[in-house]
């Protein structure tokens, strides 16, 4: 509030005239507005002037010159000790603007459908932060205020991220070229650039006499003989050679198909030289079947993997009876004790084709639908002031991601360079502090590559580990994967629909194959299958969405 205090209670006020507020080009679209803003100079006590648009300042802070109230809808944290209000951010934020924020605090569980009621009434908040989904802003468009209209006047810091990286710009365009949400979260994640990583256990390779297996065909003898010979010498056949747990993201079956060169993620796409194919009909996947089949009918391949839950899965890891498995990091599986034992394996070779792993080089993590400004909102361009706020700096962003400087994050004022600390008040678990004095990964704020860039790795063990697994299988991601963007939502909903039958029937198919045998025949049935699912429709659908984001 140091500018406010500045500005003279002898201001001098110039009449300049009645515009319309100017037309853009970063946010995809011209501003149609019926109302007009009396626009004013305003001169504070240092000499310099301030343009105004009736309350609002066009630069600078505060943002707005007599305090201005806006409700904002955002999911309440379970693990949060304290409300919105008191978080540092928070109260800073509103110094800083002069803009109060009202939180509508929603618990996570009924977020999404909470939110659809509010757009069904019609009785909706000024503004909607910590995402919703892409479906709710197609089908809501005339409820929602088109934000891309006020970014290159209002918003200098979001124009600056969609100049230097215009795929956010292709991914947030409607069908009619506006933008009607604010990308939010984190532009990219290399920890989560994959989920699980196929790992093995060392000490029983050793203790056999193993080398650490290269290909499908030395994996099978090494999971053999983890079977037969008793690798963790406790004179039982209790062995299980190799396992998964469908139920968890990071130890999915599918993940295992990567060494016939399948990638067969929820979409069930892949893009091959630019051409969308469907995973499931290529003939790699059918090799792939047989293979593990062969692995279930050995007993070499826990049968119980489509099936049981994670806490079932990790039980039977820390009991140190699994040879084989995926994971995001062994101790989440086997335990810190037994961690050492384990290490990952670059993706199987095969005679098939290339090895491919279920990852993305650079792979996008930011909320599409992350923050949106309803038609309630009687002064859109004060929250669209506010947003670019939140967003104008490096510091801000990490307020509101992590709270305070030196609890959780540190960083050198020089280098800018930043990295991770724990610094927590005792009897404070990371994440509990995280949400109760920050938003997470929920807040307003976007992380872009050029802030992740200056993320450097200090004392987190952990955090190395995931690092140098990452090492290993991200030379073999794909070369291509299908960004999201935003459709019209008659392809939106088709899209949806046919995915719904055709995964069902895949998860289905897959399961069954494995456990009970795969042949020609089968396969054969299968084929026919994904055609009276119109699977080339669906692919016909998705090439279309690959094009759009070549364009």
């Amino acid at each position: 509030m140091k500018l406010k205090r500045m500005l003279s209670k002898m201001t001098t006020i110039m009449m300049v005239g009645v515009m319309l507020v100017g037309c853009t080009s970063t946010g995809g679209g011209n501003k149609e507005s019926s109302s007009s803003k009396e626009v004013t100079v305003e001169t504070a006590e240092d000499g310099t002037t301030r343009e105004m648009e009736g309350n609002l300042y066009v630069e600078g802070l505060p943002i707005v010159k007599e305090k201005e109230t806006f409700t904002i809808a955002v999911i309440g944290h379970p693990l949060a000790k304290d409300t919105y209000e008191n978080k540092p951010a928070v109260i800073k934020a509103e110094e800083d603007t002069n803009i109060k924020i009202k939180w509508m605090e929603i618990p996570s569980t009924g977020w999404q459908e909470k939110i659809n009621i509010m757009f069904a009434s019609g009785e909706l908040p000024d503004a909607i932060a910590t995402g919703i989904d892409t479906s709710s802003i197609v089908k809501n468009l005339p409820q929602l205020v088109p934000v891309g209209d006020y970014i290159d006047k209002y918003a200098p810091s979001v124009a600056e991220v969609y100049n230097q990286y215009p795929e956010i710009k292709t991914m947030l365009e409607q069908e009619d070229g506006k933008i009607y949400s604010f990308m939010t979260n984190t532009h990219s994640s290399r920890n989560d650039s994959t989920s699980g990583v196929l790992f093995i256990n060392k000490e029983w390779l050793d203790n056999l006499g193993l080398e650490v297996p290269t290909t499908v065909e030395e994996y099978y003898e090494v999971l053999k003989a983890f079977k037969e010979k008793d690798p963790n010498g406790n004179g039982m056949e209790d062995e299980i050679p190799l396992s998964f747990c469908q139920q968890f993201y990071a130890s999915q079956f599918r993940m295992l198909l990567g060494a016939f060169g399948i990638k067969d993620d929820g979409t069930h796409i892949m893009i091959e030289e630019g051409k969308v194919e469907f995973a499931p009909e290529k003939p790699e996947y059918y090799e792939a079947l047989r293979y593990y089949s062969k692995l279930a009918n050995e007993g070499l391949l826990d049968l119980e993997g489509f099936s049981q839950t994670q806490q079932q899965y990790n039980s039977k890891g820390q009991q140190m009876v699994v040879g084989s498995f995926l994971a995001f990091l062994p101790n989440a599986v086997v335990g810190d004790a037994n961690d050492s034992q384990y290490i990952p394996l670059p993706p199987l070779k095969s005679s098939v084709a290339e090895p491919i792993w279920d990852g993305a080089k650079n792979k996008f993590a930011g909320w599409s639908g992350g923050f949106v400004i309803t038609k309630a909102c009687k002064n859109p361009e004060a929250l669209v002031r506010w947003f670019d706020y939140i967003n104008s700096d490096f510091e801000t962003k990490m307020f509101w991601n992590f709270g305070e400087r030196g609890v959780l994050w540190e960083m050198n004022d020089e280098t800018r360079e930043y990295w991770y600390v724990t610094n927590l008040p005792e009897g404070v678990s990371k994440e509990e502090y995280r949400y109760s004095k920050a938003a997470g990964p929920h807040a307003p704020m976007f992380i872009t590559l050029g802030d992740l860039e200056h993320f450097v790795m200090k004392d987190d063990p952990l955090g190395k580990q995931r690092e140098a697994c990452i090492d290993i299988v991200e030379p073999y991601y794909p070369e291509e994967v299908l960004l999201p963007v935003f459709e019209s939502l008659e392809v939106t909903e088709e899209k949806a629909n046919l995915l719904v039958e055709i995964d069902n029937y895949i998860k289905n198919f897959v399961a069954q194959s494995v456990l009970s045998g795969i042949d020609d025949a089968k396969w054969q049935e299968h084929l026919d299958k994904l055609e009276k699912l119109n699977v080339a429709r669906y692919v016909e659908m998705q090439q279309a969405t690959y094009d759009k984001t070549k364009q």
